[in-house]
């Protein structure tokens, strides 16, 4: 038992110092590539981190892929709702003027 404990602890070393290696390995590159991307950016690459065009750009990319659109019945449906609510919205404010005005008039009129 004792010797696949030590072949394991042997193994759990042999990893880590492979994981630092390729660790190590990435820094290299990444700082070689820090050094390749400290060229000047083209036209096109500061014309397209500029904010107003990224901000274009993630609206476009968020209207094209992340919103879920309605289905031709749906838009429908949803239209003739809202439609409907509007007009008993609009009769109940058309309602309410009456009644308010019919009052201001017969309240302005006992004064004479």
């Amino acid at each position: 038992m004792s010797n696949k404990m030590a072949d394991k602890k042997k193994n759990a070393s042999q990893s880590v110092a492979a994981e630092s290696n390729v660790r190590s390995s990435e820094k290299v590159q990444s700082k070689s590539t820090k050094r390749e991307s400290k060229q000047s950016p083209t036209f096109w690459a500061r014309f397209r981190n500029y904010k107003p065009v990224r901000f274009v750009r993630e609206a476009y990319n968020e209207l094209r892929y992340k919103v879920t659109w309605p289905t031709f019945p749906e838009a429908r449906n949803m239209t003739f709702v809202v439609i409907a609510l509007s007009a008993a919205i609009a009769l109940l404010l058309w309602i309410a003027d009456l009644g308010l005005t019919k009052l201001f008039f017969l309240f302005s009129n006992l004064g004479h």
